[in-house]
Formats: structure tokens, sequence, C-alpha cells
């Protein structure tokens, strides 16, 4: 199968996937689609052992009478052979196509129920076999009771049968095409999961690119390994890729605490043709309770959370694990827990590569300082220290870093620090690693090439004198001091933004003298948001009004339910390609402290803005009072629409609702739309909430302007 038909096979499951887009988040119908792929793929492969099985007695699988004397004497030779072989069993009547055509025909098509047995009877199948641990509970989080599939259970059914039905038509022919094309498939649909699934992406997903650059790290002057083990294992994607640069890996291991993401990440190695014995994924918290703490590995690969929080008991200080160190890593920053662990689970002649948040490279926060310099000075194992550009991972836009260790290293009189920051491709949102950056920091990391503005050897002593600070521009600066900066320009901008700023504060103080406010003079940041605040609670508490254009007193502020006022839909128009826009945020979903979102993205300042606003359909509306552009990215999100366009503007209620419904003591706090409809919220006249938002406006425009 040349690149053209894998494109083709991948762009099919992705429009069958949208055959639920329109019912649930992208992370949860990601749990419906992978598992039926999954259960297709179970089935193909039952059929194709069942047919060999049984070619020399001239009959085929699904030929087989389950109900006669012969059918089942045949059946439970070939259940001993396939569990012992695949690791499971289907009957001829449970797989994917006969139910799909149950599904899909004209009577007796109800097969809900039907369904959900056969998905159990393949993990009962395994039970007490060799297997069950790598079975069990898989299909878990394919709920066919689940009312996001459908109101009744006619409706879900519909739904049901209809994917399966179009799934069916796809043969994935695994005795003839090439062993990886469906696992690459598999891969993709994962990414494209990513990228809707936004911050919960971290959960389960390292770029491919990124994935590639480790991989490639850890298999380094090897065809073969023993073993790879990832601590926070996700879909299993990395271990997965480390197999693709070398011939052969003789077990792979994994622990990963999410249930779901467990589950996905063993569908995931089962789909990649990986033997039920060459794999050991565990669920369970790796700090606290480690799956695989008597083994040692060959190549060692992680994407562990940033900056998670872990238990630090002292009782770790007798742990072998952190022992030696005389310091745990903060409880409220596991990152260099993390390292430890894998530190501990490398072996000798191992290579480990993890990725991190840059600012391990020079926290001081808790133990942070004394493990580096441990790892560094009386271990020698940093061989090498990688930047990577920002906003390349989902859900986060900050940079990170990959630190690379090895037990016995060859150039261990210095670390290589590579400043990649700027390696990439600008795709939509978001920064791309292309195989030109990845070949070359990986050629650069191969050879220990010194390259100007890219990479250095720094010597040990060089970095004990920084005091084991590894931040990158210590090493390897790569800002262009050589550019020529015209000082004329520079001074006009500085004059033209004193001007506007001048120019803001002369109808800023207007308000304020009409409202009967002291100025806000200056241009300390902090302390103009603190004003700004403490504006909003006197205008929402109502203690102060503005007046009408005739000077007369505006009509009293109303309680209203919001499903009064406004009404909630999904865009018609969106970007349908994953690479022009990024779901960061989980929708529709009110989110407490900074953020207010309802499924947007800000063109100026990007998604990760701190000051998002309504969305109504109706941009003039908005737009006339928030100096933000609007783009619909996705049909998962949903936008506030006024029901008449004389009753609300949109900054008005983005500051309301940040004040009266948003504690600020509760930043996990979240507000569902369909409860959120019916918050009731004071809202006084249209023009008056304009007069507000305007006024509004002319604190934030000073803000902006002064951090410019």
């Amino acid at each position: 199968m040349g690149d053209e038909d894998k494109k083709q096979l991948e762009q099919k499951l992705w429009d069958i996937a949208n055959e639920l887009r329109g019912k649930m988040d992208a992370d949860e119908f990601r749990d419906y689609i992978l598992g039926f792929i999954f259960y297709k793929y179970l089935s193909e492969k039952m059929a194709n052992y069942g047919n060999k099985l049984l070619a020399e007695d001239g009959i085929t699988y699904l030929s087989l009478d389950e109900d006669s004397a012969d059918g089942a004497e045949y059946l439970d030779a070939i259940k001993e052979e396939s569990v012992e072989k695949l690791g499971y069993f289907l009957k001829p009547s449970e797989l994917f196509g006969e139910v799909a055509k149950r599904g899909n025909g004209d009577t007796d098509n109800f097969i809900l129920e039907d369904l959900t047995q056969i998905l159990r009877n393949v993990e009962q199948s395994t039970m007490g076999y060799e297997s069950e641990d790598d079975f069990g509970h898989l299909f878990e989080d394919l709920d066919l009771t689940s009312t996001k599939l459908g109101r009744t259970e006619e409706a879900k059914n519909t739904l049901i049968a209809k994917v399966l039905f179009h799934l069916d038509q796809i043969n994935f022919d695994l005795d003839n095409i090439e062993s990886d094309v469906l696992g690459d498939a598999y891969e993709y649909l994962i990414g494209q999961f990513a990228a809707g699934a936004g911050k919960k992406a971290g959960e389960f997903y390292t770029p491919q690119q990124v994935s590639k650059i480790l991989a490639k790290i850890v298999t380094t002057g090897k065809s073969k390994l023993k073993s790879v083990y990832d601590p926070t294992c996700g879909s299993g994607s990395l271990l997965l890729r480390v197999a693709k640069e070398v011939d052969d890996v003789s077990n792979f291991y994994g622990q990963e605490l999410n249930r779901t993401t467990y589950n996905l990440a063993r569908m995931n190695m089962i789909l990649h043709d990986i033997h039920y014995r060459k794999f050991d994924i565990k669920q369970e918290d790796t700090l606290e309770q480690p799956q695989h703490i008597d083994e040692r590995f060959e190549a060692v690969v992680a994407n562990p959370p940033f900056s998670s929080e872990w238990s630090a008991n002292p009782l770790f200080m007798s742990d072998d694990r952190f022992s030696q160190y005389g310091a745990l890593a903060p409880k409220t920053k596991a990152d260099f827990a993390f390292v430890q662990h894998m530190i501990h689970q490398l072996s000798e002649n191992g290579i480990m590569a993890v990725v991190l948040a840059p600012e391990v490279l020079s926290r001081k926060k808790g133990g942070e300082e004394n493990i580096r310099k441990y790892l560094i000075k009386d271990k020698n194992y940093l061989d090498a220290v990688i930047t990577l550009p920002k906003n390349i991972f989902f859900g986060t836009p900050t940079a990170t870093c990959i630190l690379v260790y090895k037990k016995c290293r060859e150039d261990n009189d210095n670390i290589l620090f590579i400043n990649a920051s700027n390696e990439f491709e600008k795709k939509g949102s978001k920064n791309h690693l292309n195989d030109k950056n990845v070949d070359k920091i990986y050629q650069t990391f191969l050879h220990r090439k010194e390259i100007e503005k890219f990479s250095q050897l720094a010597s040990l002593d060089e970095i004990e004198n920084n005091n084991f600070n590894l931040n990158i521009v210590r090493y390897v600066d790569n800002f262009d001091k050589d550019g020529s900066i015209d000082l004329n320009e520079a001074s006009n901008n500085l004059k033209d933004s004193q001007q506007l700023i001048q120019k803001n504060d002369v109808e800023l103080f207007k308000r304020c003298r009409e409202l009967g406010l002291p100025q806000p003079i200056g241009e300390n940041i902090p302390l103009l948001k603190q004003y700004k605040k403490g504006v909003i609670q006197k205008i929402f508490s109502q203690s102060i009004r503005f007046k009408a254009d005739d000077n007369t007193s505006y009509p009293d502020w109303e309680e209203k339910e919001l499903r009064d006022v406004l009404n909630y839909e999904q865009p018609n128009n969106y970007i349908v390609d994953s690479t022009e826009y990024d779901d960061s945020f989980e929708t529709p979903v009110l989110t407490a402290g900074k953020s207010f979102i309802l499924g947007h993205t800000n063109e100026k300042d990007g998604i990760y803005s701190d000051h998002p606003v309504v969305i109504f359909d109706d941009f003039t509306t908005a737009s006339k009072y928030v100096d933000f552009s609007f783009k619909v990215k996705s049909s998962a999100m949903k936008i506030l629409k006024p029901k008449d366009r004389k009753t609300v503007v949109a900054k008005f209620i983005y500051e309301l609702m940040q004040e009266l419904y948003f504690p600020t003591g509760d930043e996990h706090k979240r507000y569902w739309i369909s409860e959120y409809q019916f918050l009731k919220v004071p809202l006084p006249s249209f023009s008056e909430q304009t007069k507000v938002a305007n006024f509004l406006l002319l604190i934030d425009n000073k803000i902006r302007l002064i951090s410019i």
C-alpha cells in the first residue's frame, strides 16, 4: 500500500469518526471510534486465523454452524489455539462484519445488547489464560447506553449501526498490506483526536516529530533492543515510535495512570501487531506505585505531565529511586521525581530521553538544584540538553526541552546543548517540526557537532561555574546580536506609543470624572489591573451608574436567566483541517479563573490569551465593543448568540460573568452550558451596557498600550 492509499485510508477513518462528531466532544467520541476500529481489527485477525486452521478441511471460519455438534467441536479446538496464539477468541457470529450486517438489516436490527455482550465476551475469552491482563476491561469505555449516542435506544442503535456499516466497507486486508499501515492510520486518528481534545491531549499524546527525536536518540547505534520503557506511556505511541527505529524490540513496558488512556495503549499495541507476550502495560501511579521496579531497561522514553503534583512523602527518602540524592522533588513539581525514577530503571548500557518543561533547567524550587547537581557532578549522567520550539504540543503554548541521560557516557567531560527553538515551520496556529528540523537536531546530537547559535559543548567546569543552571541561553544564545536596529524608528515608535496612551487617557479620565472615580494615573500594570477590578465591583454592585445622553437616569437593572437573552448553537462554517486550529479548551464549557471560554480562538493574541471574550454569531455587535477579530475553528464549538441583537454586549457579559460566577479561589470549577443557561444575571439596558463596555475597554487599552 503506497502513501496515497495510506492517506485515503486515514481520511476514510476520519470521515467515519466525524459521524459522531456532532454528538460529543473529541475525547469522548475518540473512545468509541478507536474501540470499534479495534473490534474490527480483532475480528479480521480472528477470521484470518480461523480460515488458516480450517484450510486443510476446505471450509471457512464463517461457514461453521455454531449450533451443530461438528461446528461446536471445531470452535472448541479453534478457541484453544486462538487464545494461545492471538490472545483472545471470537465466534463467527460475533465478528464485526456479521454484527454490522444485522444492525443494517431490514428486520431484527437492534444490536446494542448483542454488541455489548460480544465485547464482554472478547475479554472473558482470555480469563485464566496468559493474555488475561492484556485484554481485561479493554472495552469498558464503550458505553453503548450513554445518552450522548442518542436520547432513545432506537437513536443510539441507528447511530452505532451507521458507523459499523461505514467501517465494514473498509477491508483492512491484514494478510496483504504492509504490517504497519493500519497501525499508522490508527496513530493518525489518535493525533487528530489530540488536536481536538486540547488540554486533555496532554494525558496521552506526544507529537509524532517529537516522538521521532526521542526514538532516534535512545536507539543510537543499535539495530535491536532488549527492552523499551515509558513510565507515563499515554496511548503507547512513544513506545511504538521507538520500534520503528530498530529491526526488533524484544519487550515493551509501560505504565499509565489514566484508565481510559491505559486501555488505549493496550489496544494500540495489539493493533500494531505487537504480540501480547511482548508487551506489559500497567495501570497505576508510577511514582507512588511503580509496577516494574525490579526491571532495568535498555531504552527509556517519556513525556511526563509537566509540573504535576505528587505526595513527596518523606518516606521516599528511603526509596532506592530517591535516597542517594539527599532531596526530593517538590510536592507541586514532580518533574525531577520522574527523572529520578527513570534513571533508576535505566540499564548501565541504556539511553534515556525525557521531555520536560524548560523551567527544570534552572528552577531552584525544593531539592531540584541538588538533584541537578548530583546527576551532573556526582554521577555524570547528563549527556545532552535540547530545547524545542514553543507551541508544538497540543494543549500548551510553552516551549519544552529534552534531557538525555546515559549511565556510561562516551563523552564524559562535556554536555551537549542544542538550541532548536527556531527550528520549526508554521502550520496554522501551531508550530511544527518538519523532517529537516528533526534530522538537524538528531545529526547534531549524534555527531556532537558545534554549530554557531545552534549547538555548543559545555565543559562540566563551566556548568558548575553556572551553579548547575542548564538554561540554554547560558550556553547557546541564538539571539541575532548583529541585527541592524533603526534607532530613529524605535524612537518614533516610542513617541507614537506614548501619544496613544495619552490620547486613551483623555477619554478614560473623562469617563472617570463622569462616574466620580479617581483617575488611574501611571503605568504600573499590576496596579492598573487592581484598579479595573475595583471599578468592576462598583459597577456590578450598581454603586456607580452612568447617565443617559440626555443626563437622565437609566432604568433599574433587571435580573434575567441567560437563556432568556442568549442562544447557543453549533456553527455551520468551520475549518476542518486540524493543523489550522487548536481547540485548547474543553467546549462547550465555562472555565473559572482568568479564562471565560466558549469555543473561540483569538486571532490577535492567540488561543491562550488571558482576556478571551464571549463570541456572538452576529460579530457586528461583539466587534464594536471588543478589539479582537474572531474565526470559528471547530464544529465541536458552540457560539453564544443574542436572541435580540440589541439585548447584550459581549464585553459587558464577559466582565459580568467573571465577576459574579467565577470565584478565583476555585480555579477548577466549571459550569457546563446546560447549567450555565439557567444562571441569573443582573442586566442593565443595552445603552448602559455599551457605556460600561467602552469604559472598561479604555482601561484594557491603557494596559495593552503600556505592555507593548
